[in-house]
């Protein structure tokens, strides 16, 4: 009867509706209910920007899970903010160095691209451009230096400004700009070089 009366107020104290704040304060007080509803809200974006940030495809799910395991032990650290999702790929982030550390994988290749599907081609022609242009930006994105590659995904496919990112990635905001003009440059010349 106990158990059910604790379990009951657990759920009523974190509602589906309260805030990334509560339910992290509610996983660094050691109940894991809450970290259920953060999963369903942010596990999709930690994923896309997984897809784009890691070299193999088939680490993402698996990189999915860990993300929100060590954010359950890092939640005390959590800053209050309105939402998690930055501090969440925050988490994503150290795990892909870590694994680039420790198991030297990361490799140069973007597996996914593109946070909106492009319009369907009007012509076969069209198809087969289209195709090509997304192999050429692919490769060109492949062959960025991973810092590079990390912060361009964070800036342009998750939204992030240059000040959350320099804080995640723990470098000067200046820092941050200067690799995301390299990255977009280096992009530029790349596709160009490809054009003709």
């Amino acid at each position: 009867m106990r158990r059910a009366q604790a379990r009951e107020a657990r759920e009523t104290q974190t509602p589906r509706d309260a805030t990334d704040a509560a339910l992290l304060a509610a996983v660094a007080q050691g109940d894991l209910g809450p970290l259920g509803v953060l999963f369903d809200r942010h596990h999709e974006h930690v994923r896309q920007f997984l897809l784009r940030a890691a070299p193999n495809d088939a680490d993402v799910d698996d990189l999915v899970q860990e993300t929100f395991l060590t954010a359950a032990r890092a939640a005390a650290s959590f800053d209050g903010r309105e939402t998690a999702r930055p501090f969440l790929i925050g988490v994503a982030v150290q795990l892909l160095r870590r694994r680039r550390r420790a198991f030297a994988r990361l490799r140069a290749l973007i597996e996914s691209f593109g946070s909106a599907p492009a319009p369907p081609p009007a012509t076969p022609e069209d198809e087969a451009s289209l195709a090509e242009d997304e192999a050429r930006i692919r490769s060109a994105i492949a062959r960025l230096g991973d810092e590079r590659r990390l912060v361009l995904v964070m800036v342009e496919w998750n939204g992030m400004s240059g000040v959350e990112v320099a804080r995640l990635l723990g470098t000067p905001v200046g820092t941050v700009w200067r690799r995301l003009h390299e990255a977009r440059a280096e992009l530029r010349r790349a596709l160009e070089r490809g054009a003709r």
